[in-house]
């Protein structure tokens, strides 16, 4: 009755979960406690209950039924959560094994026919999302229907290998992840997009040498020949059966590696049937924080590709030969290209000439290095660069990090390296010029390694046009600026203006004169408090200054947005000439060094 139920349509969903509660006992408490990530946080706070799998599931249905092929891990249930010790502790599985303080979830005990009846969907519901919610357990997966047989397959192994051809016959797979209930949704659409790949690869493989039905084939000859020998119903056999598949199928190693990759790193790099490649990236996990409970979100590698600019620099995260072993062999040889042109002082404009690569090319190849952890995102290092520790990053002594450091560089302490970065600090003051080239090698490597861990944080200056009264040196407060304006009201703003730019206003019928008018107009849209504060300061005279600052306040440079960096850039202007100019104009330029809110995504704060 319970299988009949099960092949009705996706509508009943509700009722028949409800109908598994009541056959097996399951109970549901009217009010569960708020997850421990619960909507209030921050959008970026997740937990490892969230990002990692309890269980991955291969289900077949065909013409002779449904089947729960494998599922991994099979010894003991993941995915634990914090709860006081007077929850109910219930799993998944009856072989589950729970610690006193932990529980996975709320469920209880499912048969293997009983997920196998769950996953195993009708043909009509193929090739489209699936998802099923039970108690506090998400199932995500992409059923797909392909063929079998038909072809002579040559991949099978073990006892039920394929040595001929078979007649074609129609079967639905479905690689199901079993997630948190409230993992946000951008998680299990990660899932989602993962099932579907596994699935697309299998199918390739099943068309072109029958693979999948070899590894079927293989699974089911286990299973009927270990049930004749113990009873199924008993969880240490149900273990049994999973333990010889898996040391006899490459499928369920496969989906091991896959289960493992996830919780480990977020990372999966495999090669199905030793013919297809399956990447995937699970960016929650790849991008870590120092922070406890904080995860990376992919929304901040949008905001990042989209403020990425031709000034902007990349670093590898590892090194130049490691990286290039691990990309796929059928891997664009632009990648390969800008890699091989790859250094730290180059910015993505530089390496797009260096590499022969257009700007759209670097954009793109950046963005994928981005997103799969290869990379993050730098300002060219150069020796007028700003360093401060970053936020959160472990100060304890002896840490697994200190210890990475002092074997990486031999002789030197990680936590006396990174107090001299305590408060901002330009590279210029840490390389001696006394010393040895190797010794500033050195520097440099320790650096790197420092931004490779996002133990620095690159900081920027940053300009605001203030012509207040107190950024003046003339006058104390606004009392006595407003005093002289009351002792000199002959001297309006344009007077001022007049007499003490006469000698550049001359200057202005020659090559300047679009640019003056141009300076001119911006300088008459200011306020009169504004005017005069200019026309107090001396550089105000010199025609080259004052069109320069007139410029750059014209375009928004001096809102504070825009660090220095940036400006030369845009403006193609030196930074010497830029530094003089803010010197001299002093009184009304105010200078903050922050970080850039591009290269800080990649930070926790």
């Amino acid at each position: 009755m319970l299988i009949q139920l099960l092949r009705t349509t996706q509508n009943d969903i509700l009722f028949i979960s409800s109908f598994i509660r009541r056959k097996f006992k399951i109970t549901m408490t009217a009010t569960n406690p708020a997850p421990a990530h619960s909507t209030s946080e921050a959008p970026f706070r997740l937990t490892d209950s969230e990002t990692n799998p309890m269980c991955i599931y291969l289900v077949k249905n065909d013409s002779k039924g449904d089947k729960l092929l494998f599922r991994y891990p099979f010894h003991s249930f993941g995915g634990p959560v914090k709860v006081s010790l007077n929850d109910h502790k219930r799993s998944l599985h009856k072989d589950a094994g729970l610690e006193k303080t932990t529980r996975p979830h709320d469920l209880t005990i499912f048969t293997d026919d009983v997920i196998s009846s769950l996953f195993a969907v009708k043909m009509e519901l193929c090739d489209r999302k699936f998802e099923l919610k039970v108690n506090n357990v998400r199932f995500i997966g992409h059923p797909m229907q392909l063929q079998t047989g038909g072809n002579e397959s040559n991949s099978g192994g073990g006892e039920g290998g394929n040595k001929k051809p078979q007649s074609p016959s129609i079967i639905m797979i479905n690689i199901v992840f079993a997630l948190d209930a409230f993992a946000r949704r951008q998680i299990s659409n990660c899932y989602y997009d993962l099932s579907k790949i596994l699935g697309v690869a299998l199918r390739h493989e099943e068309k072109r040498c029958a693979y999948l039905s070899s590894q079927i084939k293989d699974m089911l000859y286990i299973h009927d020949t270990m049930a004749n020998e113990c009873d199924l119903d008993s969880s240490t056999d149900n273990n049994k059966h999973f333990e010889k598949i898996l040391e006899t199928s490459s499928l369920a190693l496969d989906l091991k590696s896959v289960f493992e990759g996830v919780v480990t790193n977020g990372l999966i790099k495999l090669k199905v049937n030793d013919w297809v490649d399956v990447s995937f990236c699970l960016p929650h996990k790849v991008h870590h924080f120092y922070r406890d409970g904080q995860y990376f979100e992919p929304e901040s590698i949008n905001k990042c590709l989209k403020g990425l600019r031709p000034y902007h620099g990349l670093l590898l995260m590892a090194e130049r030969k490691v990286l290039l072993d691990n990309l796929p062999q059928d891997s664009s040889p632009s990648i390969v290209r800008l890699i091989n042109m790859y250094n730290p002082v180059k910015s993505l404009e530089t390496l797009s000439a260096d590499s022969d690569l257009t700007l759209a090319q670097v954009f793109n190849i950046a963005g994928h290095l981005i997103y799969w952890g290869d990379a993050i995102v730098i300002f060219p290092l150069s020796e007028t660069n700003m360093y401060a520790i970053a936020p959160n990053v472990p100060t304890e002594r002896n840490n697994k990090f200190a210890k990475k450091f002092e074997k990486r560089f031999p002789g030197q302490k990680l936590l006396e390296v990174m107090s001299e970065f305590s408060f901002p600090t330009s590279l210029q003051y840490k390389m001696c010029p006394i010393e040895d080239k190797s010794s500033g090698s050195t520097t440099i490597q320790m650096l790197i390694w420092l931004l490779q861990h996002k133990m620095l944080l690159q900081y920027h200056t940053y300009v605001y046009f203030m012509p207040s009264s107190k950024g003046l040196g003339y006058y104390n407060d606004e009392s006595e600026f407003h005093d002289y304006n009351n002792k000199h009201p002959s001297e309006a703003p344009m007077t001022t203006y007049q007499t003490l730019s006469e000698n550049w206003l001359q200057l202005s019928s020659g090559g300047y004169s679009s640019s003056m008018s141009s300076a001119e107009e911006m300088f008459h849209s200011l306020d009169e408090d504004e005017q005069i504060a200019l026309m107090h300061i001396p550089a105000s005279a010199n025609p080259d200054d004052f069109r320069l600052l007139m410029r750059l306040l014209k375009q928004g440079y001096l809102s504070g947005e825009h660090h220095l960096e940036e400006i030369m850039y845009l403006e193609n202007i030196r930074r010497s000439e830029l530094l003089k100019l803010l010197d001299k104009f002093k009184d009304v330029l105010v200078t903050v060094e922050m970080e850039d809110p591009i290269i800080s995504n990649f930070y926790s704060h």
